[in-house]
């Protein structure tokens, strides 16, 4: 008999995780998979149409034909809770696999009838790297409760769909198919930020606009990772804007909120910076503007946002530094503690190369200490 990949979810949007986790999943031993988008999910709020989720499924499942999507919650109506939807399924399909992530395991007691969700189907979960203690110990409590587990050798992105949801404001569509993206860009979906990015596009260099999009796609992940709870427009928007004044001039006696001692320095651009999104990107929001107004230098008793922007500056994927795997790890281990190491990083820095300290980064490194 044929066996069946059952892989629900919101698919707002399809991106390559997906169709990557899809892929390892056939792998063990599924002859295909069927894609189940929620239609109201009961959890989360989607951010565009069902019919939206679905047009782009079926544009871009076509990809391989070992992929299958199914209308059965679109159909259905309402919300829908797995443990219902898998009997739908089964009585489709016969044979089926349950497809879910490594956070759906870890919450899976939070479920609808999670007994009969296990029953129903065997499970195929993808890890989550970050949260490997909890995901180990629900693996073993739901297998102590009778329920089938292959874990899947394979870690997807756990914040996947927020950066892609975030960075296509920005035009930048690489983490999903061609087909999928030209789709959205013609409809104009996600696109709630989208003029402020074209604005800003057009100010700054090329080199500078894809350092602030690894920026924004560093710092969305640590976010939801490390629990911090912020809310995620305004890290993107400060992640966005943060370097928004760079090689921009301006005249002293013009901005009399840029300190005097900044203008010709490395760290001029950080206050004019938050000047500019205020002023000309509208941004009213002080957490916003204070976070790009320390973004280079840091400053004492910086809050959480003000410190993740400084960390992902620093640790987004194209910087090199002799350490920088590390520092990136130990963000993820303990927030706190990694931010406090990027900032002594960046101070032996510049006493290492003999550069000129900024007096609020000395302030930073002795609040710090």
């Amino acid at each position: 008999m044929a066996k069946t990949g059952i892989f629900g979810g919101a698919f707002d949007p399809l991106h390559n995780s997906h169709l990557a986790m899809a892929e390892k999943a056939l792998a063990c031993g599924l002859d295909k998979v069927v894609f189940v988008p929620s239609g109201i999910p009961p959890h989360k709020r989607c951010n565009v149409s069902f019919e939206d989720r679905l047009e782009m499924l079926e544009i871009g499942l076509a990809c391989n034909k070992k992929f299958e999507l199914s209308r059965i919650e679109y159909e259905l109506g309402g919300v829908n809770y797995a443990c219902d939807v898998l009997s739908r399924l089964k009585e489709i399909y016969g044979d089926i696999v349950y497809i879910i992530g490594g956070d759906s395991l870890i919450d899976l007691g939070k479920w609808r009838d999670p007994e009969k969700v296990i029953s129903l189907a065997p499970l195929i979960v993808f890890p989550r790297a970050d949260r490997q203690e909890e995901f180990d110990a629900a693996l073993a409590y739901w297998r102590g409760k009778g329920a089938e587990i292959t874990v899947a050798d394979y870690m997807p992105d756990a914040v996947s769909s927020t950066c892609v949801r975030y960075l296509i404001n920005m035009d930048k569509t690489d983490d999903m198919p061609p087909s999928v993206a030209e789709y959205i860009r013609q409809k104009g979906l996600y696109s709630r930020f989208a003029g402020l990015a074209r604005k800003l596009k057009g100010e700054v260099l090329p080199k500078t606009y894809d350092h602030i999009a690894r920026t924004c796609q560093c710092a969305l992940p640590v976010n939801f990772e490390c629990r911090l709870g912020l809310d995620n427009d305004e890290v993107f928007l400060a992640a966005m804007l943060h370097d928004c004044a760079k090689l921009r001039s301006r005249q002293p006696h013009e901005e009399p909120e840029v300190p005097a001692d900044s203008k010709g320095s490395e760290v001029e651009h950080q206050f004019y910076g938050a000047v500019i999104a205020r002023r000309e990107y509208g941004i009213e929001n002080p957490r916003i503007i204070d976070a790009i107004a320390c973004h280079c230098t840091g400053k004492p008793a910086m809050n959480t946002l003000d410190k993740l922007i400084f960390c992902a500056d620093m640790l987004e994927e194209a910087r090199d530094f002799t350490g920088v795997d590390r520092l990136r790890k130990l963000i993820r281990e303990n927030f706190d503690k990694g931010f406090v190491a990027c900032l002594k990083r960046s101070y032996d820095y510049l006493i290492e190369k003999n550069c000129y300290i900024y007096p609020l980064t000395q302030e930073a490194v002795d609040y710090y200490k």
